[in-house]
């Protein structure tokens, strides 16, 4: 008799390990993917149409916590800290959405409804036309645009030079110089473009406000004050430190805590 209760004991032990074992992977895989980027991105969606603000910047930090960028996440996230009037955050964001979205019509009119409540009025140092011109023309499609129409256009001076080839055919010239010069054009401003992306570092002031000094240490003199929400220039880094120039040319050091890289 007691055989057979150690015998029923056991039995029952091992169906229940059995049964737990087939339930567990699915209770993490329930769990995994509710915390799907895709997932926690309707819910943050979610929360910000229901007016909670916070609850919707804590799930799109979670989005990027998770590695994942997109200029919908950065677009959305800087929405929600403009309703938070965090206008150095909400600015952040945006100018990061539009490595993404660069063109797009809400995001450039967001963008400008956040700078319009900057205290700091910089002006800009004239460039010259030869400059405006460049930036204008580097500018005139999105980086990814830039990089399909160059692929596309080398695509095709290298089927047309292939059918040159095969077919000799003389009138297939006009065409291969045409592709070749689309191509090259492109090719320039594809370059221009990534040169700018790589060399070219840029940040939002987050504090309220901001002293910036002659050199790296508190003991620095002050050389201006910059306030939250302002676009700067960052031209160099020395341990905590942020060699910074404005608009106007002015240049100064500030801690790098009180500045989000774009």
């Amino acid at each position: 008799m007691i055989d057979r209760n150690k015998k029923v004991n056991t039995l029952r032990f091992l169906i229940n390990g059995s049964i737990l074992l087939a339930i567990l992977p699915m209770f993490f895989l329930g769990q995994l993917m509710a915390q799907t980027p895709e997932i926690v991105f309707e819910s943050a969606n979610q929360a910000y149409a229901s007016s909670d603000y916070q609850e919707a910047i804590n799930l799109y930090q979670k989005i990027l916590q998770q590695g994942v960028e997109s200029g919908e996440v950065f677009f959305n996230l800087g929405n929600a800290y403009y309703k938070q009037n965090a206008i150095g955050q909400s600015i952040l964001y945006y100018e990061k959405s539009r490595k993404y979205l660069e063109g797009d019509p809400g995001l450039e009119q967001n963008l400008k409804l956040a700078n319009l409540r900057i205290i700091d009025e910089i002006d800009e140092i004239p460039r010259l036309f030869i400059e405006d011109w460049w930036y204008e023309l580097i500018h005139l499609f999105s980086m990814n645009i830039l990089l399909w129409l160059t692929f596309l256009f080398f695509s095709t001076f290298a089927i047309f030079i292939i059918m040159h080839i095969l077919l000799d055919r003389r009138a297939l010239r006009n065409f291969i110089w045409i592709s070749f010069s689309i191509f090259s054009f492109l090719l320039i401003l594809t370059i221009g473009h990534i040169y700018e992306f790589e060399t070219s570092k840029f940040g939002v002031i987050l504090e309220e406000k901001v002293s910036v000094v002659s050199e790296p240490d508190l003991d620095g003199t002050e050389v201006f004050i910059i306030h939250e929400g302002t676009k700067v220039r960052i031209n160099r880094e020395r341990e905590k430190w942020l060699e910074i120039t404005i608009p106007d040319g002015k240049t100064g050091w500030l801690k790098s805590s009180n500045l989000g890289l774009i």
